[in-house]
């Protein structure tokens, strides 16, 4: 896999689709490591309700980028922060929590539709959530795990 840099908040655009729902929509090369990762240590042929990837370590390149999403969306919806239903409500004081939206690769956003391109053919540019471990998680804090 190439060097992907690090992704910025600037990187980042936060929308809503038309149901409300939350996105992270972030350039194309980041999205697809993200893919990848949010994939590590789940079985393709599993089958079942939840399945959760890998630990990936809190000063990998992962989890940074899972931060950084953090962040704009804080930035760009600070009741997401307030509310303690959203899953990011103990990012501030806690240093971890859960972004319960999708992140998507730029060219697989339909920004007028508010809905990605060609539904199913970007799999590799979407990924579902993200969490980063809280502090009181032992040696597990700031590690970055994606859930299916």
């Amino acid at each position: 896999m190439t060097c992907t840099p690090a992704l910025s908040i600037s990187d980042v655009t936060v929308v809503t689709d038309s149901h409300g729902r939350l996105y992270a929509i972030i350039p194309d090369d980041s999205a697809r490591r993200l893919n990848a990762a949010s994939r590590e240590g789940i079985d393709p042929e599993a089958r079942g309700a939840f399945f959760e990837s890998v630990q990936h370590p809190a000063d990998s390149w992962t989890a940074a980028a899972v931060r950084t999403i953090f962040e704009a969306v804080l930035a760009a919806c600070p009741e997401q922060g307030q509310d303690l239903s959203s899953g990011l409500a103990l990012y501030r004081t806690h240093d971890g929590g859960n972004f319960r939206g999708f992140i998507v690769g730029e060219s697989a956003w339909d920004p007028a539709a508010r809905w990605w391109h060609e539904y199913g053919q970007h799999n590799d540019l979407i990924s579902r959530g993200a969490m980063i471990a809280a502090r009181g998680c032992g040696s597990r804090a700031g590690t970055c795990t994606f859930g299916d």
